[in-house]
């Protein structure tokens, strides 16, 4: 591959390798399933990531018809490179608990190491004056390279994730560097207006824009109409969580709160059940293992403390369901309870409103105050603030007891404002917004060069 005038880096591939087969992500949102239906239709681009402890021999057999160009990494590059330096030192800023960071200069080097890999692949493949649109926190020095090796590329970086204000980003010891990579960039996206500001705050010199991703709405509807034969309402109350295991998620304290508000409305006991499905990333990563530890032990215990013959108060479910599968919950939930300390978007809070307001179906959104969909979402949703146990409580309560018509005129104002704007056309938005950016930079280079001296 060369001479491509697109090359988008995202440190993840569509497909994965299990060691027999490659395999395909189940969801048709987040960024990926984007990615996928953007290549689909584009020509001319091209798709870096990494292949982790993958076959040689099978780096060109994905079988995707995508055009992908896989950066082969060992197990301990990916350690190293994702768990070690992303997921320990730079997540727990990101998520602005920089107590919680565990900085590695042997992982910071690893780090370093691949994204030098991936601009140098970037590098050889891009033609001149190519778009490069970079994708999170896990190519932060990506920018810099490129601009020492290709200054002729047009680089963009979307921020998936929240950006933490600037007095948090500087607990990095790395962060003077991070900075003058991403001072690189012309362009850098975000979900929400504070994010970007966060961002402005670290890398002034760069222009920002302010995109929040969708959902395929119409795939999601469809998907929710075709299950709805399979619905099976549970008796009582069902309050539905489906996350990936996370201390951001704030899981914990979610148990808690559902153990206060059964103390403080005891007929609830067998009327009220929590569904958590709850995946669990890779195991290795310390917070992560704490907090699934922690977890465990305080379902357990709620469980034992409220269980009958016939009822316990928490159905914990540790692993991946299938697509269709979490839209039956999704469908047979009462309230949707979103508890993100902080949280870049959530697709899943736009899943649920998207499959029961096509079912005529009108389940409570809690939706926390921190999470990116709630500057879309508003009021319409139950706003929480999960950094109280008290708010928490309140909320859950107040969204059990709203009336039928409360909850549907709810609904009605989240399917709203929900819009129908497709994952891919926000794509083309973000690619046009780079290429605009960096069109607009060359024109000031050109009219500062054209100035007298005196002027300039």
């Amino acid at each position: 591959m060369k001479d491509v005038p697109l090359v988008i880096g995202y440190h993840r591939p569509p497909v994965e390798w299990t060691g027999r087969h490659w395999r395909a992500p189940a969801s048709p949102n987040g960024v990926i399933p984007t990615l996928r239906a953007l290549l689909a239709g584009t020509p001319d681009a091209v798709w870096v990531a990494a292949a982790v402890d993958t076959d040689p021999a099978q780096l060109d057999r994905h079988g995707t018809g995508l055009p992908l160009s896989l950066l082969p990494l060992t197990r301990s590059d990916w350690s190293g490179y994702f768990h070690r330096c992303g997921k320990e030192a730079l997540w727990p800023v990101l998520m602005s608990q920089p107590h919680l960071m565990r900085f590695d200069p042997s992982a910071w080097s690893r780090y370093r190491s691949v994204n030098a890999r991936f601009a140098d692949r970037i590098a050889a493949i891009a033609a001149p004056g190519a778009t490069v649109w970079l994708h999170d926190y896990n190519l932060w020095l990506v920018p810099g390279r490129l601009r020492r090796s290709r200054p002729d590329l047009r680089l963009g970086l979307f921020h998936h994730t929240p950006f933490p204000p600037p007095s948090v980003f500087d607990a990095l010891p790395t962060a003077a560097e991070i900075r003058a990579s991403l001072a690189g960039l012309h362009w850098a996206g975000f979900h929400t207006g504070d994010d970007a500001d966060h961002f402005h705050g670290t890398a002034e010199t760069v222009r920002v824009g302010v995109h929040p991703l969708g959902i395929d709405r119409s795939a999601i509807e469809t998907l929710a109409c075709n299950r709805l034969p399979h619905r099976h309402p549970p008796a009582g109350k069902l309050v539905l969580s489906v996350e990936r295991l996370d201390y951001t998620k704030a899981p914990v304290q979610k148990v808690d709160a559902i153990a206060a508000l059964l103390a403080r409305r005891p007929e609830l006991a067998g009327q009220l059940r929590f569904r958590l499905i709850c995946p669990p990333p890779a195991s290795g990563i310390t917070a992560y293992d704490t907090t699934a530890d922690i977890l465990r032990r305080s379902v357990d215990e709620v469980n034992r403390r409220w269980r009958t013959a016939d009822w316990q108060p928490i159905d914990y479910l540790p692993h991946s369901l299938p697509l269709p599968e979490i839209v039956d919950h999704y469908l047979a939930a009462d309230v949707f309870w979103i508890t993100s300390l902080r949280d870049g978007m959530n697709l899943t809070a736009k899943e649920f409103i998207a499959a029961q307001h096509a079912c005529g179906l009108s389940g409570a959104l809690i939706l926390s105050r921190y999470a990116g969909a709630a500057a879309e979402l508003g009021d319409a949703a139950l706003l929480t603030d999960p950094h109280s146990p008290a708010n928490l409580v309140d909320t859950l309560e107040r969204a059990l007891t709203l009336t039928p018509t409360q909850r549907g005129t709810r609904m009605t104002r989240l399917a709203r404002r929900l819009g129908y704007q497709h994952p891919t056309d926000w794509a083309a938005e973000i690619i046009t917004a780079i290429r605009h950016r960096s069109a607009a930079d060359e024109n000031d280079a050109v009219l500062r060069q054209s100035r007298p001296a005196f002027m300039r």
